[in-house]
């Protein structure tokens, strides 16, 4: 057990632990801005902008994912600590298992957080306040299981009714842009960007939850729900999904022709880390996650590092509060 003096401590040490900010901070801004910056070149714009509401936008981003992450710790505690207990390897050196954090010290974390996000969100009004009152009602019905007690026990109904919810994510992105350049100015392109918001996050998902036979437990995975032989498959599909659909927008977008070169090499490692669990299910080759994680940075840094290079930026526009 791990004993921290106090609640400062512990949920900063959970921070660490689930939540890592140098990683998470940058990820979910990068994300934002690679969405929110694309709508603009979308819309036609030679000179893109980074305006005050879209630093709200962007910090909220990451607000609204470590709220998500409590959500899930609070809601899945029970399970957590007999699977962790039981010695499940993914489970037993958690700090809601081994002791550094406590359910209150989470409640805590999770009212500061929500509080957080109200405050910094309210004076935006207009498209970017319902944009927020969208996503933060369906981040909550998630963490009452939208009232569906069964999807608790099924892997299968618990993707099909908390994945999608990364869209509303990326339409929080798109009503701040539209807060900044107008409804009008959101075109068709913007379902492929979501595509490319969420199918990496489909990919990592269904490839945490991939395990050898050997390694498995009373936890729900993938490789029990379609078999190991198909289950490192389902990632594979996320992650041609997010290649083929920032291929198109990258030609759509006149990037050139390195963000998809990137793209494509990047998809190739975590494609051949399910092909190698294929071949060989093993716990080493099952650790699929850290590939799709770094797959998922490169598709977002690469397109804001192509736009950055293709495009001029403004200086900041503080018009708009």
């Amino acid at each position: 057990m791990v004993s921290l003096s106090s609640r400062p401590l512990r949920i900063w040490h959970y921070l660490l632990v689930m939540f890592p900010p140098h990683f998470m901070v940058l990820s979910g801004v990068a994300k934002f801005y690679a969405v929110y910056l694309s709508l603009q070149v979308l819309a036609g714009n030679e000179t893109v902008h980074i305006t005050l509401p879209s630093l709200v936008g962007a910090f909220s981003i990451v607000l609204f994912s470590l709220l998500m992450r409590i959500y899930d710790e609070i809601k899945d505690a029970e399970a957590d600590i007999r699977l962790g207990r039981a010695g499940d390897p993914r489970y037993k050196d958690r700090p809601i298992v081994t002791g550094a954090v406590t359910l209150d010290d989470l409640v805590v974390l999770r009212w500061v957080t929500t509080a957080l996000l109200i405050v910094i969100n309210a004076p935006l009004g207009g498209w970017p306040l319902i944009g927020f009152a969208v996503l933060f009602m369906v981040t909550w019905l998630s963490f009452k299981w939208f009232f569906w007690p069964e999807i608790s026990s099924s892997l299968l109904l618990a993707f099909l009714t908390h994945n999608p919810i990364t869209l509303f994510f990326g339409g929080y992105v798109v009503a701040v842009f539209a807060g900044d350049f107008g409804v009008n100015s959101v075109n068709v392109w913007a379902l492929v960007l979501m595509l490319v918001f969420w199918a990496p996050l489909g990919a990592w998902e269904t490839s945490r939850k991939i395990r050898a036979p050997e390694d498995e437990t009373d936890y729900q995975t993938y490789s029990q729900v379609f078999g190991w032989k198909l289950a490192p498959f389902v990632p594979v599909a996320f992650i041609v999904l997010a290649t083929t659909s920032i291929i198109f927008l990258s030609t759509q977008m006149d990037l050139g022709r390195a963000l998809p070169f990137v793209v494509v090499v990047a998809s190739l490692v975590p494609i051949y880390r399910c092909v190698a669990f294929r071949l060989s299910p093993s716990r080493k080759n099952a650790n699929i996650q850290p590939f799709v994680e770094i797959y998922a940075v490169v598709m977002d840094m690469g397109l804001l590092a192509a736009i950055m290079v293709s495009f001029d930026l403004a200086p900041i526009q503080f018009a708009g509060l």
